[in-house]
C-alpha cells in the first residue's frame, strides 16, 4: 500500500502453527531410549513455556525466559510482541484424559490473559 506522503509502506505475515501434544506422560506411552529423551526434551519445553506465559501476565516480572526453550525463543513474537496470536486447545471428553485436559486449559487460560501493549 502507499502513504498519504507517497512512500511505499510494507506489510511482512508471519504464521506459527505449533502443536504443543500435551504433557508426554511416560508411564502411559512406555517411551524408551531416544522417545523418553524425546518425551523429556517436550516436557522441559512445555515447562519453560508455563514460566514465559506467567512471566508476561505477571505485571511484577523484570525477566521472561524466552531464551530458555527452541519453542519460547520461536512463539516470542507471537506470546510477547505485537502480533495477533489464536490458540486452539483441543481437549479430551475421556476421563482417563482428565489431567491432560485440566493442563491444556490451565495453560490456554492463562496465554489468553497475556496483554501487550
Amino acid at each position: 500500500s502507499i502513504a498519504d506522503d507517497g512512500r511505499e509502506l510494507v506489510t511482512n505475515g508471519c504464521l506459527n502453527l505449533v502443536d504443543l501434544a500435551g504433557s508426554e506422560c511416560v508411564g502411559k506411552s512406555g517411551a524408551r531410549d531416544q522417545r523418553l529423551r524425546e518425551a523429556g526434551q517436550i516436557n522441559q519445553s512445555l515447562l519453560t513455556l508455563g514460566r514465559v506465559i506467567t512471566a508476561l501476565t505477571n505485571a511484577g516480572s523484570q525477566h521472561v525466559p524466552y531464551r530458555e526453550s527452541k519453542l519460547t525463543r520461536l512463539l516470542q513474537d507471537s506470546l510477547g510482541g505485537k502480533t495477533l496470536t489464536t490458540i486452539l486447545a483441543c481437549v479430551s471428553p475421556s476421563s482417563d484424559a482428565v489431567d491432560e485436559t485440566s493442563s491444556t486449559l490451565q495453560y490456554a487460560s492463562q496465554a489468553r490473559a497475556i496483554y501487550n501493549t
